[in-house]
């Protein structure tokens, strides 16, 4: 190896620096993790150094030093250069190491089960080959003895490497009273060491060995992308006081209303709006997106972002366990415990063939008094294969969907999610940006004037956090009205708001909500809108007039609903609390199959109800607490945004963080084709499984072959599974 291809891992690398900071990279930490405290003891020992942070997963060196010292950027590069350099043998030793362990896979992605698969496996091909090269070593140490076949090496290596076996085997006929897939390995093993076979028993172990190697893998790469989650926070942020001086604190000190300043370099740790600075941010972790935005003053970040390019202070609207990346972390690390009814049946029914191959063994041993062909039956076993066809397939898919922003929190929604066959979308937020414009006023009562109407409205608006009020707000902002003294404001659910100003009562929502109270808005108020949203205003018992508000659908929502059908959806309905000309325009503009409207929160959920008991399978898609019954009734729920609310959050079982509606479609595509996967590792287990039995039954194939075929079948399936590792969920969508 050339010195071009390993001076990366000797060389600091500039990530980010201003006067008094600087973050480099040095790929090199993690090969030295046992020197990390030596390390950090050597740079704090440079008199100008001030403070030193270590981030092996980031595999960055943090260092903060005294700018008054008058030392250079460069120079302080150059002396953690000069420190790091000291290690340099270390680390070649362990890039050494690691690429004689790692093969063709990344060390990265091995961790310590995985290694020491590996090293099982280095002693075992060891072994075998030894006793090729020397044929003595198979010679027993005591030739004499009655169990003469257990002391060569090969036999003794053999039982060795058996021993964890013997413990989970012993647990599972102690515990659920019957033998377990590791109890016919050991059984297999033993007797080929008592017919004289120990290179079958050697072998058998690293064919298990490498399919275990192989599972391990998979699931490790799920681990791994929850790793990189769990560690987007910073342990220290730079917080904006009062006075305008700029301090470090512990992040777990900030606080709701705090202003924190972030570098180019540095992750966000908070979620808040940016109060001043503009910034390029890259929101992988936490949206999916993999191209990094430009943010400026007044727009939203979330905790887990990182600052590629510029500065920015954000005023923390959530912090600590709050924010939605902590909220992501706690719904991927609890989706384990939602097995998919697919797994549990694998599961349940791979526990019963277990006595089924030891009956096997029994009746080809007194047919053909062979045990060669009885030991094949104990080798060839459907159970692990069966087992893994579903658990791997699963844990691939649901770590594909981390990496894109997506959290599905069980392999029981994919399977559910490719059952459905209607899809129900909620209209606000959903189909819709959710950002709704006003695009008129019509003053239906010649007394007031359209001030004097968004004030009122305001009045009445103003507490409320609907979308609607919210717009109703910026418009009276903008036309520079002051909202009047008014009384505490009541909420009509699903209708709209009322207050009072001046002892009359301000009523601003919908049609059904003015006519509840005796106001007739003439037809000319009613058409106003022309499929916009009517925001009718009264006061006392006059009807004043209507606020038209539109709310445009969101970019690709059409587009999304055509690839929904082509992956197995056969009806997209819309639910809305708005009126039926306003459901019929977004419904023909976005080619839905039917709307519903005029619905409260229970009346969707009932809506939903209706459409299960039909024997329908339902998807449910929305953003805000009113649709959070819906979604907890549908048979997978889905939260689509960044903007989801907390109840919409926990009560769905997939959250997608992009607001990006054709993830949904993607989501869909990926549950077809996981469920696809466990249809073909099922095939491959039963299909080699089954030809192996029959051989070994009937032919004189050695144990040897049989338990290849036994292991290749395992094998075979988590290769399959691993496939959906690297399933494109972009491929199909691209522009």
């Amino acid at each position: 190896m050339n010195m071009g291809n390993r001076s990366f891992k000797l060389k600091c690398e500039n990530l980010a620096a201003i006067s008094g900071r600087i973050r480099l990279r040095y790929r090199g930490i993690c090969h030295i993790t046992s020197h990390y405290n030596q390390l950090m003891e050597d740079i704090y020992d440079v008199y100008y150094v001030k403070y030193v942070k270590i981030n092996s997963i980031t595999e960055t060196i943090l260092v903060e030093y005294d700018s008054s010292k008058n030392v250079e950027i460069d120079e302080v590069i150059d002396v953690i250069n000069n420190i790091v350099a000291k290690y340099s043998l270390e680390v070649y030793k362990g890039y050494i190491e690691s690429k004689m362990i790692e093969g063709a896979g990344k060390y990265e992605n091995v961790n310590e089960s995985s290694r020491k698969l590996l090293v099982r496996l280095l002693i075992n091909g060891g072994v075998i080959l030894g006793t090729r090269l020397l044929p003595s070593a198979r010679l027993p140490l005591y030739p004499m003895s009655r169990l003469a076949n257990f002391t060569t090496v090969p036999a003794l290596t053999s039982l060795a490497l058996t021993s964890p076996l013997l413990k989970t085997s012993w647990d599972g006929l102690v515990e659920t009273k019957r033998p377990n897939a590791d109890f016919l390995t050991v059984t297999s093993i033993v007797a080929s060491i008592m017919l004289g076979n120990s290179i079958s028993a050697l072998t058998i172990i690293a064919l298990s060995d490498i399919a275990e190697f192989m599972t391990s893998y998979t699931v490790e790469r799920t681990r791994n992308s929850i790793k990189k989650l769990l560690s987007v926070e910073e342990d220290t942020a730079w917080k904006l006081n009062e006075d305008g001086k700029i301090e470090q604190c512990g992040v777990d000190k900030l606080r709701k209303d705090d202003k924190v300043v972030i570098h180019a370099g540095e992750k966000i740790c908070v979620d808040g709006e940016i109060v001043s600075g503009e910034a390029i941010v890259d929101l992988s972790s936490v949206s999916g997106e993999y191209m990094p935005v430009i943010k400026k003053e007044g727009e939203k970040v979330f905790a887990g972002g990182l600052i590629k390019n510029g500065t920015i202070t954000v005023r923390a609207e959530k912090v600590g366990d709050d924010t939605v990346i902590s909220r992501i972390i706690d719904l991927v690390e609890n989706s384990a415990n939602q097995q998919a009814p697919i797994q549990k049946y694998a599961d349940k029914f791979s526990n019963y063939l277990v006595p089924l191959n030891l009956l096997l063994s029994i009746v080809v041993y007194g047919a053909t008094r062979s045990t060669t062909k009885a030991l094949n039956m104990l080798v060839i076993d459907y159970s692990c294969g069966i087992k893994l066809s579903t658990a791997t397939a699963f844990s691939a898919a649901i770590n594909n969907s981390v990496k894109n922003g997506v959290l599905i929190k069980g392999g029981a929604f994919i399977e559910q999610l490719s059952m459905t066959d209607t899809i129900v979308l909620d209209k606000t937020g959903t189909i819709t940006e959710g950002k709704p414009r006003i695009k008129g006023v019509h003053i239906e009562n010649e007394n007031y004037s359209e001030k004097d109407l968004v004030r009122l409205a305001c009045a009445a608006e103003e507490s409320s956090s609907h979308p609607l009020s919210y717009c109703v707000l910026e418009y009276g902002k903008l036309l520079g009205v002051d909202i009047p003294i008014h009384t505490a404001i009541e909420t009509a659910v699903g209708r709209g708001t009322y207050t009072s100003v001046d002892d009359k009562i301000v009523r601003v929502g919908n049609l059904k909500f003015m006519n509840e109270n005796g106001i007739e808005p003439s037809y000319e108020s009613i058409e106003f809108a022309n499929g916009a949203t009517p925001i009718f205003v009264s006061y006392g018992d006059e009807f004043i007039g209507v606020i038209s508000a539109y709310d445009k659908p969101r970019n690709h929502i059409k587009r999304s609903i055509n690839m929904m059908r082509s992956n197995g959806i056969n009806e997209v309905v819309i639910l809305t609390g708005d009126m039926k000309k306003q459901a019929q325009e977004v419904a023909n503009k976005v080619n839905a199959d039917s709307f519903r409207y005029e619905l409260l929160p229970e009346d969707k959920a009932n809506e939903i109800l209706k459409m299960k008991s039909e024997g329908t399978g339902v998807i449910m898609v929305g953003d805000g607490i009113n649709d959070a019954p819906a979604l907890s009734y549908a048979n997978v729920g889905i939260s689509l945004g960044s903007k989801s609310t907390d109840v919409a959050m926990e009560t769905s079982d997939i959250v997608i963080n992009s607001d990006d509606p054709l993830m949904i479609p993607k989501v869909i595509d990926l549950s077809n084709k996981t469920m696809e996967v466990v249809k073909q590792n099922f095939a491959l287990v039963v299909g080699i499984n089954t030809v192996g039995l029959v051989l070994g039954a009937v032919s004189n194939i050695s144990v040897f072959w049989s338990a290849v075929m036994h292991n290749m079948s395992t094998i075979f399936v988590v290769g399959n599974s691993v496939r959906m590792l690297f399933y494109n969920m972009q491929s199909n969508y691209l522009e």
